[in-house]
């Protein structure tokens, strides 16, 4: 009987889509093609808001949390795969097209209140900044609508993903890229709770993480989406 393990989802498109209890997107398809490779074992997902995602990794309830980026007080109780299974996106500040607002330089941003989603990791500078004005939501959806209504002046996000939500939501002619940027990759792993049992297959996922990486299972993949 196969072992099942659970992976934790909260939507973030077009990485995890969920809709109506159906679950798509990138990650879902890469972590389907990684269940083919496995004997004996299957993935089940379950939609479960970030924050307690990442709690529930910490006590051992779930088994694997996907689209996430290195941070040293993650790697305390969870795992990363190697190599990251996606590293084409990039962290990037969005501003109200038509707007006064001028962002050419990190300083720049302490005029502004600044929008993001709550224990994302974006780039150290930012995560560790306390005297910026930031202010945390729950899901980049919310980022949009409060930066639409003005009750953020800036927002940050990660570009594959704010891009692919502006695009859906037919912003284009409303929100535009700030000059600004910290000019990083940021690379999305598949984690591991380190109280699961999962970790004992670490060397494997790592394994066919890289076997999909070079035979350019994952580019499709993502190309099916970002099309």
């Amino acid at each position: 009987m196969a072992e099942e393990f659970i992976i934790g989802t909260d939507p973030w498109p077009p990485f995890t889509i969920v809709d109506s209890g159906t679950f798509s997107g990138i990650d879902i398809d890469i972590a389907k093609e990684i269940e083919k490779r496995l004997p004996d074992v299957t993935f089940t997902f379950r939609e479960i808001p970030w924050i307690r995602a990442l709690h529930y990794m910490e006590t051992g309830e779930i088994d694997i949390i996907t689209g996430l980026a290195k941070r040293e007080d993650r790697e305390k109780y969870i795992l990363y795969t190697s190599p990251p299974y996606y590293s084409k996106c990039s962290t990037r500040f969005y501003v109200k097209k038509g707007s006064s607002i001028t962002i050419r330089k990190y300083d720049d941003l302490y005029r502004f209140k600044v929008g993001y989603v709550a224990n994302s990791a974006y780039f150290n500078k930012f995560d560790t900044d306390e005297k910026l004005k930031k202010h945390s939501v729950t899901h980049e959806k919310q980022l949009l609508d409060m930066l639409i209504s003005d009750r953020f002046d800036v927002i940050i996000g990660t570009n594959c993903q704010v891009d692919y939500h502006i695009s859906l939501q037919g912003l284009q002619g409303e929100i535009e890229e700030v000059e600004y940027g910290p000019n990083n990759s940021v690379d999305l792993y598949f984690g591991l709770s380190k109280k699961s049992r999962i970790t004992e297959l670490l060397p494997e996922l790592n394994k066919i993480i890289h076997e999909l990486k070079e035979k350019g299972i994952i580019q499709q993949i993502a190309d099916k989406y970002f099309n």
